[in-house]
């Protein structure tokens, strides 16, 4: 019998476990897009232990786990962000064994929860436009498409869209 699925915040100690998931699930969702060394190189910039440490304490940011027996399976990030100035989800990624099990928009909920108690209306995500599977995911919870424009990950270029959603 599988446990249930515990969704919280992160903790300090989350660190190790969400650069797991995140070298996992990146390499699963990009290594076909961008290439592994892509993939690598945004990993050891995004994931180093210093940047999950500072979105986990940082106090106008909502970072999320979810976790089952005591492992993270995956995470939500969602915070303000300039330029714009609106809230965006900086990361939201689920290990790749727990794909279309219902975790991510789990998560999303408890994104999406943080940000109305903060009286924030809207926020955004960015996805690779190639990343089909995310791509639907966020077409299927509500968000609208705004904008499309070609950006780089790890060095190389690759054409983003920048989806928006009303709390």
């Amino acid at each position: 019998m599988t446990s249930e699925l515990l969704l919280r915040r992160a903790e300090p100690a989350d660190v190790d476990a969400i650069q797991r998931v995140a070298t996992e699930s990146w390499h699963a969702a990009y290594d076909d897009i961008v290439g592994p060394e892509a993939v690598e190189a945004t990993l050891d910039e995004w994931y180093e232990d210093e940047a999950i440490q500072a979105g986990v304490d940082h106090e106008a940011q909502d970072f999320f786990v979810a976790a089952r027996d005591g492992t993270v399976l995956g995470f939500a990030h969602v915070g303000p962000h300039p330029p714009r100035y609106v809230h965006r989800l900086y990361r939201l990624y689920v290990h790749p064994d727990e794909w279309r099990q219902g975790i991510g928009r789990q998560l999303l909920g408890e994104i999406e929860q943080a940000l109305y108690d903060r009286d924030v209306d809207h926020y955004e995500a960015e996805v690779l436009a190639d990343n089909e599977p995310a791509v639907a995911f966020y077409e299927s919870t509500g968000f609208d498409r705004v904008e499309e424009y070609e950006g780089e990950l790890g060095g190389v270029p690759v054409d983003q869209v920048i989806f928006r959603k009303r709390v």
